[in-house]
């Protein structure tokens, strides 16, 4: 039996639709900050677990390239997309030419260190705490 101010249960209704929208919402915000991570990554010359990328070969650095990695010309940072999927999922690709970084190469064109754009294995804690906070912010915005 119910019992109490049952003209209040419509509103409960909304707010229950509004929250079955969270994950959808969130995973706009959770896509703007990884994408900030990543690049704060690039900018870093490290990893997404804060460990420093393999410094340039002294032939890369003879060439006119400079430290950080992986950044001279933007062709790396331009390969990383990080977008909402359309099942409430984060999407995260790299391209042709920062691809091969991700595990290193060796092949006909030559070999290169890995440096990793995106994580391996255990997720970062930078990561798992800007997921945390945009679901937490889109609940609270949803809730208001």
């Amino acid at each position: 039996m119910l019992t109490g101010d049952l003209s209040q249960m419509g509103q409960l209704a909304s707010r229950l639709r509004d929250l079955a929208s969270v994950p959808s919402r969130a995973a706009g915000v959770v896509s703007d900050r990884i994408e900030a991570l990543i690049q704060e990554e690039f900018d870093a010359g490290a990893d997404p677990y804060g460990n420093a990328w393999a410094p340039l070969a002294e032939s890369t650095l003879a060439r006119g390239r400079s430290a950080p990695p992986l950044t001279d010309t933007g062709a790396m940072r331009d390969s990383v997309r990080v977008a909402p999927l359309a099942r409430a999922g984060v999407g995260v690709t790299i391209d042709h030419p920062a691809g091969v970084h991700q595990t290193g190469w060796d092949g006909a064109s030559g070999k290169g260190p890995a440096r990793p754009i995106l994580p391996r294995g255990v997720m970062p804690a930078r990561w798992s705490e800007a997921i945390k906070s945009a679901v937490s912010d889109t609940v609270r915005k949803v809730m208001r």
